[in-house]
This record gives structure tokens, C-alpha cells and sequence, in this order.
């Protein structure tokens, strides 16, 4: 039997679109372009002659939808893929998960330049047609990156990698994927803030936060981006002319219009960016702080169950002395697979230097217990990131992650696990398809050198305070293949989360957090980031995004005027 794959279904985070920054024209105010005057600088006038406005908004979505998917497909003939289609079937079933996979729009853009995502934006606003936006697809969360009967903007051809000349920043396109940023690093001995899996996404990861293996010296992946990069000078052609714009361009507004974002261009919106979603626009580059690396070493390791408190002993002390040695980074893992209960320790340390002092020390009680199974090398951080996502469980299911984050505890993480066991024991005899099942419960430390790095560049917009850490951050998640047992997995997710949650209450270790990319899609993170901020986001939307294009038009993902 071979554990170690699920072991690492928490690294999976890449999720939700990339669609999240925007930009402005000055501190203090921004005015948006008129929408027909936006049409008029496209070029796209003489595709509305024939439609007055109130009629084309009486039409039905169909109607809408099919109408910018026909002016699409003429402006960007080479980028429009519909139903029928191998390009349209291929794209479907790229996505991670099948509820994502299982939604069909009226068309995919595939994009090639930030100038085609202007395009398509002034287009969907004119026709009143919903759509979203995808990076790498790997959300669960049903419309965060995909939709039906709207249309599907995907980044993917956006993947351009450019490293600066001091080699301090590397400007990433929304569309790449995190393998491909570390195979461009790797030869040149530096690396990024990014995912703990190849496979997944830029944009999602980044916009929701972002943990990284290097999350305990430099923070979240959110709060090593430089500036959402993009320019808001458009040229006055009509782009059917084969115009051939620079892929710099990154960051598209509600207007349509491209802009710089960042700490001294528009600090309101480059604070809300750094975990605000995709409330705010669509980006395109991320420029990113980038730092010395060579190779690292990594272990993943699985146990009997018997060998859990073990664990929770040791991810306790580790949270708790993670300030010693911030270039490790521990995650934990109990998981039913395959019809067996197993437990894991997944660890990576940033120098090619065996089981580092660290962890010795606070996994000194699991010295004398063998692993069942053990992978442990020294090697790149793409091929270590490949190496996770080849043993990673397989695209083509359905998921469901929920989270929380309480403070360091082993009795809870007990109790917790207790839970898990005890509610997926109840379901797994219930369920129609046992193949692919898994559940799983993941810890890691949300750790004090972590916190101190969310000030950076005047801060990001999570809300959590240095002095509430360490905190400990669960993921729980199941796998299933069947939409005929959705009725039992949901409500089992729901259950664990709700009585982990009141058991914390009653032991006084709750706290508010709740990470996004990790998040139910019935979770609310943004109220979890406290009133002020949450007050802050909505402040810097109706600047930016006052007639709520992406809260509106762009309904997946979660949204800022759905929090309570």
C-alpha cells in the first residue's frame, strides 16, 4: 500500500482565479471611463449598432453570452473556444476538480496578451454576460475559476518568466504555473515565494495568500509580490489589426483599462490585493521579490496510525520554536486511503542538510518509531515540487476543503482527529463509488516569523496580529468520484468543521482566520479578517469597481458583499 501520495493532498492549494488587483489614477480618487467611451477606444462600436442597450439587457443570458462569444471569436478569431470543439473538451477537463470540470460556458477565451482580457472585460460588461476567470484551475470551490452559461477567461497562454538584470524580482505571467517559475530559477540559483505542488496556479494561490516552503522566513507568497504590473495607455486601433502588445502588461480594471499597482502607486488597492480575491480585477504579472536558493532537502514520511499523538507532540514544539530555524517547514497529515487510517510528516528544509537540528529536536519522541514508508532527498525545488505533484492524487474528482485556524495544541489536534475518524467511519460503508475516497486532516503552523513578514510594504490584509501566534492552521478534505454521494460528504465536511469549532470554543483555542485557499465554499474568510478590514476591502471596491463588475458579473469565488 502507498500512503505517501495523499499525505500530500494539503499541498494542493493553488485555488480560486487570478483575477484581483486593479489600479488607479491617483491616491485619492479614480474615475472610471464611461463604458461607451471604453467601447469607442476599442474599436468595438460597430458590433452594438444593432442592439440598443435596453434591449440587449431585456435578452436572455443565453442571448448575452452567445453575442460575446460571436464578438469575441471575431476581434480574437485564434483565442475563442467553443462547445464541440477539442480545444473547448480539452480545456474542460484540465480542471483539478470535477465540480469545476463539470460546469460548461458558452465559450473559453483563451487569451494571449493582457490586451485580449481588456478586450473581454469591455465586451462582458456591454452584454451583461457573467464570466470568470482561470489561472491554473486548481479550486474547488464550484465558479471560482470556471462558469456555466457565461463565459471562461482563461490566463494560460499568459506564462511569460522574466528574470530582472540584479535578479531581485521575476515577473511572473498570471497564466504560468509554479514548476515552470522553479525550472527558469533552479539553473540560476534563485527561487520565489510560490506553491508546494508544480502543477498549481500562479494567480489563485497568490491573490488568497499563499504558503510556501519558505513561508516562515519571508512570509506569505502575497506578501512577496512587488507590484501588480500593467499600463493603462491603450492604443487607439482596433485590435482585429494583429496589434502586438508587450505581455508587461498586467493588471485590468473594471474600465478596461491596464495599470501598475503597487506599494507607492496605489497603496490602498496594493494592501487589499494582498488576500482580497478576485473582488477588485483581473491580473495578468505578478512581480516578484526573489532570493537566493540551491538545492534543499525534503522528506516525506508515513506512519501507523498508533504513532499520531507523536505527531501532534512534535508539530506543537515545532510551532513553538519555528523562530530557531525559519527555512523549515513542517505540515502533518492523517488520512484515510485505500481503505487504511495512516499518518505522515511532510517536511522541507531550504539547505541540502539531512533532518536538520529543528526538527530532531521537536520529533525527538518519534526517534524510535520506523516510518512504514519514507521518501527523503536532496535535490531541486522543481523537482521536488514535481515529485509531490506526480504522487499527488490525480485530477478528475470531486473535493471539498474547509479550514480553520486555532491556537497551538495537541490536545485539540486529538480531539480533531478523533472527529475526522469518527465521521468518515459513518459515511465510507454509504458511499455509491468507493474509488478515489479519501479523507484527510492536515496541521501546520501559521508561526510567529511568519506573522512578523505580513507587515511588509505597509502590511497585507489577512489580520493576523504577531502577538496571536503561533496558531495552528487545519485543512480538512475530502476526495470522492460520484456527485450521488455529494448528500453525505457535504454534510460530513460541515459536521467535522462545526464540532472541531465548538470544541475548540470550549478549550479557549479558537481563532478568527480563515485562509482562503483552503476555505468551503460556504466559508466566509474576508469577515475572518476582522470588521476594520473587512471594512477597508469594501472602501477600496467602490474606488475602484463601483459598479461591482467583479462582484457582479464575475459571481465565482468569494466575494466581498457576501461576508456578513
Amino acid at each position: 500500500m502507498n500512503y505517501s501520495p495523499f499525505l500530500l493532498w494539503s499541498l494542493g492549494i493553488g485555488i480560486l482565479v487570478s483575477n484581483a488587483h486593479i489600479g488607479v489614477f491617483a491616491a485619492d480618487a479614480y474615475v472610471l471611463r464611461p463604458l461607451d467611451e471604453t467601447i469607442e477606444h476599442l474599436g468595438l462600436q460597430q458590433f452594438f449598432a444593432d442592439i440598443p442597450e435596453l434591449e440587449l439587457a431585456k435578452t436572455s443570458l443565453n442571448q448575452r453570452c452567445e453575442k460575446a462569444c460571436h464578438i469575441l471569436s471575431t476581434v480574437l478569431p485564434s483565442e475563442v473556444q467553443f462547445p464541440g470543439s477539442d480545444a473547448y473538451t480539452s480545456n474542460k477537463r484540465s480542471y483539478w476538480a470535477e465540480q469545476q470540470a463539470a460546469l460548461s460556458p458558452r465559450c473559453f477565451v483563451a487569451v494571449t496578451q493582457p490586451l485580449s482580457v481588456s478586450i473581454s472585460v469591455a465586451v462582458f460588461r456591454k452584454t451583461h454576460c457573467p464570466f470568470s476567470v482561470r489561472s491554473g484551475g486548481h479550486s474547488d470551490v464550484p465558479g471560482a475559476s470556471n462558469i456555466e452559461n457565461g463565459v471562461t477567461i482563461d490566463l494560460r497562454f499568459i506564462r511569460d518568466i522574466v528574470v530582472s538584470d540584479d535578479k531581485r524580482t521575476t515577473s511572473v505571467g498570471a497564466g504560468a504555473i509554479w514548476g515552470e517559475v522553479y525550472m527558469k530559477l533552479d539553473p540560476m540559483d534563485l527561487t520565489v515565494l510560490g506553491g508546494r505542488l508544480s502543477a498549481i496556479g500562479i494567480g489563485g494561490l497568490t491573490l488568497g495568500g499563499g504558503l510556501s516552503f519558505f513561508s516562515g522566513k519571508e512570509g506569505f507568497a502575497c506578501d512577496n509580490v512587488v507590484n501588480y504590473q500593467a499600463s493603462y495607455s491603450l492604443p487607439s486601433q482596433r485590435f482585429h489589426d494583429n496589434i502586438n502588445i508587450p505581455s508587461i502588461k498586467q493588471v485590468i480594471m473594471a474600465d478596461a483599462r491596464l495599470e501598475n499597482v503597487n506599494q507607492t502607486s496605489h497603496p490602498d488597492l496594493y494592501r487589499a490585493l494582498r488576500g482580497g480575491g478576485n473582488n477588485f480585477g483581473i491580473v495578468t504579472r505578478f512581480d516578484l521579490d526573489t532570493y537566493p536558493q540551491g538545492e534543499m532537502w525534503s522528506t516525506v514520511r508515513s506512519y501507523r496510525l498508533d504513532a499520531k499523538e507523536l505527531l501532534m507532540e512534535g508539530l506543537v514544539i515545532f510551532n513553538e520554536h519555528a523562530a530557531d530555524d525559519p527555512d523549515l517547514s513542517v505540515i502533518t497529515s492523517f488520512v484515510y486511503v485505500e481503505g487504511q487510517w495512516a499518518c505522515g510528516l511532510i517536511c522541507q528544509y531550504a539547505h541540502p542538510v539531512p533532518d536538520p537540528e529543528l526538527l530532531r529536536f521537536s520529533f525527538e519522541s518519534l526517534t524510535n518509531t520506523t516510518p512504514i514508508q519514507e521518501t527523503t532527498r536532496i535535490s531541486r525545488l522543481a523537482n521536488l515540487t514535481g515529485g509531490l505533484t506526480s504522487n499527488n492524487p490525480p485530477s478528475g474528482y470531486r473535493d471539498q476543503y474547509t479550514t480553520k485556524t486555532y491556537k497551538n495544541s495537541i490536545e485539540l489536534q486529538k480531539r480533531i482527529v478523533e472527529i475526522v475518524i469518527l465521521e468518515t467511519d459513518k459515511i465510507r460503508g454509504k458511499l455509491s463509488n468507493l474509488d478515489g475516497f479519501v479523507s484527510a486532516v492536515n496541521f501546520q503552523g501559521i508561526t510567529s516569523p511568519m506573522i512578523s513578514k505580513f507587515s511588509k510594504r505597509g502590511g497585507n490584509i489577512l489580520g493576523i496580529d504577531l502577538h496571536e501566534g503561533p496558531l495552528l492552521l487545519v485543512l480538512f478534505n475530502f476526495a470522492w468520484a460520484s456527485a450521488a454521494d455529494d448528500h453525505l460528504i457535504i454534510p460530513a465536511s460541515e459536521s467535522i468543521l462545526s464540532q472541531s469549532n465548538t470544541i475548540a470554543a470550549e478549550l479557549g483555542l479558537l481563532n478568527d482566520f480563515i485562509y482562503m485557499n483552503y476555505a468551503g465554499p460556504n466559508q466566509s474568510p474576508f469577515a475572518s479578517y476582522g470588521r476594520e478590514n473587512l471594512q477597508e476591502l469594501r472602501r477600496v471596491q467602490a474606488k475602484y469597481d463601483p459598479d461591482l463588475v467583479f462582484e457582479d458579473l464575475q459571481p465565482g469565488g468569494f466575494k466581498l458583499n457576501a461576508e456578513v
